[in-house]
């Protein structure tokens, strides 16, 4: 999230609303005016500085960064799930072991937002590009000004999608075998796992956790593995139905039917 004009303006925005508010209070209230301003006051005081601490200082120190930073890498360590979620899309902690520009080794953390389709994008082990505040080394943002940060994510993928390439032929004749001769159904999906790799570009390799509702037979639970198009991320998610496949014979087998 960037300090962009809109948030600028919903700053002033709101401060000039509680201004008015208090002036209205002071003028119309008598003598209770002081406590209702106080109790405004310690509200709204309250509710803005956990706002700041929590999005807008972060906002700012990597608006600074981006122009004062200096140049440094970083190894994940460890990725913590903070609660927090910004328009449905998941707030994480990174614990970094962090490499300063003269060779300097220390710990940090920082909390950055993922896409919720792609929420497994920083994994343990990971090396990322970081920007280092010369005053502070613990202050540090990510570098995503296309340096080091995506030379060293797209580096991670490409091992992994190495790694890949024999299970995922073996799952690919699977599938074709299960498309050949298995029986068709509706699926609820309910989970989207991104299995941390893409394949052909910007073609995720994900895992959905799915609910098979044949029309003559109970529903029952299966997971799917497979690459998704880029472009049909958006009908892959939770609550989205979907077609399948699955082996009559052995109902955990199960591929997503493309045809």
């Amino acid at each position: 999230m960037k300090m962009n004009a809109g948030i600028w303006i919903g700053i002033f925005g709101g401060l000039a609303g509680i201004i008015v508010a208090i002036v209205s209070v002071l003028t119309t209230a008598g003598s209770a005016g002081i406590y209702i301003t106080a109790g405004i006051l310690l509200i709204f005081g309250g509710m803005f500085y956990l706002f700041y601490r929590l999005f807008f200082a972060p906002m700012i120190l990597a608006a600074r960064l981006k122009k004062t930073g200096l140049p440094g890498q970083a190894t994940i360590r460890e990725v913590l799930d903070t609660g927090v979620t910004i328009n449905n899309n998941p707030q994480v902690k990174l614990v970094l072991d962090v490499k300063g520009s003269l060779g300097q080794r220390y710990d940090a953390t920082i909390r950055v937002l993922v896409s919720r389709i792609r929420p497994n994008l920083y994994q343990p082990g990971m090396t990322v590009a970081v920007l280092i505040d010369p005053n502070n080394e613990k202050n540090i943002v990510l570098d995503d000004s296309g340096g080091t940060l995506s030379k060293t994510a797209n580096a991670f993928s490409r091992a992994q999608e190495n790694s890949l390439k024999e299970e995922l032929m073996k799952e690919q004749a699977a599938n074709d075998a299960i498309r050949l001769t298995g029986r068709s159904a509706r699926a609820l999906i309910k989970k989207y796992t991104w299995l941390g790799v893409n394949i052909n570009g910007n073609n995720p390799y994900s895992e959905l956790e799915i609910e098979v509702l044949p029309s003559d037979l109970p529903s029952f639970p299966a997971k799917v593995k497979g690459v998704i198009s880029e472009k049909s991320l958006e009908k892959y998610q939770p609550g989205k139905e979907i077609m399948v496949k699955y082996d009559v014979g052995d109902p955990s087998r199960v591929t997503i039917d493309h045809s």
